[in-house]
């Protein structure tokens, strides 16, 4: 079986309380007792330590396979001229992109040339709307919606960094998929983020809102840091690839398999 995370506080995100309570209690006491036996596999450290200390699941039974990146996400092109963060995902609470266009705004006093491109489509769209124009930040954040992979590997490059501010995540893909193109990250410290963009070495990671204004502001006006972490960024990525996804994979299924099949025969 494949869990990529604990939900947790995603439950009353995007479901009414009662719904939300029988989702939590679901995930966290009804369906776990089922799995005990099954080979679990994760996407990051983080997330098999959620998922044996929250869930109670044994830790010898759960595999931690770390996701591949696809070929295409390569270095290339040219950098922006001025400061540019891009932020991708779907526009959904989890993803709390309106606590990006807050943090994005404070950086605009100290980097009043930056700009936010901000990619993806999700119900949230008007929410977020308000806020730029709350924040007073209309001028200097962009909504292109959805894209296709080439304009996004463009803005990838073109990016100073991407950025990220999800409550949980089992993994930062669209962090990854920066890194591959030469992109440090600024985002949330939480599961997932800290094991596709650990800290200090291809990412910046904040738990408050006045460590990931001074990230991105760091990011965005240290030249020597944003190349340290962008030598850090492709050096993450190349350990990522689907092929050793898959190996891990089956190596996990392979070892049930022989589990399996020495308890049959010692019975």
């Amino acid at each position: 079986m494949w869990l990529h995370h604990v939900h947790g506080p995603m439950w009353a995100m995007t479901l009414p309380r009662n719904l939300a309570k029988a989702g939590v209690l679901l995930e966290e006491r009804l369906a776990p007792p089922f799995y005990r036996r099954t080979p679990i596999v994760t996407l990051s450290e983080s997330s098999k330590h959620e998922l044996v200390h929250a869930l109670g699941f044994h830790a010898d039974r759960v595999t931690v396979v770390e996701p591949g990146i696809d070929p295409k996400f390569t270095p290339g092109g040219r950098r922006s001229e001025t400061p540019l963060v891009v932020a991708v995902g779907r526009l959904v609470p989890v993803k709390d992109v309106p606590r990006l266009v807050r943090i994005f705004a404070q950086v605009r006093h100290r980097v009043p040339d930056a700009r936010l491109v901000v990619v993806g489509d999700g119900y949230e769209r008007d929410r977020i709307d308000a806020e730029i124009q709350r924040c007073g930040v209309d001028g200097s954040v962009e909504m292109v919606g959805r894209i296709d992979d080439e304009q996004l590997i463009d803005l990838y490059r073109q990016a100073w960094t991407v950025s990220s501010m999800s409550v949980r995540e089992g993994w930062g893909m669209t962090l990854t998929e920066a890194a591959a193109c030469g992109t440090p990250a600024v985002a949330t410290n939480i599961a997932g983020h800290a094991d596709a963009a650990p800290h200090d070495h291809s990412a910046l990671l904040g738990d408050h809102d006045d460590e990931l204004v001074d990230a991105m502001t760091a990011m965005l006006t240290d030249t020597a840091l944003r190349e340290r972490l962008q030598r850090g960024a492709l050096a993450r990525a190349a350990e990522l690839t689907w092929e050793s996804a898959a190996i891990g994979t089956f190596r996990s299924l392979a070892s049930d398999a022989v589990a399996r099949r020495t308890g049959l025969a010692s019975s």
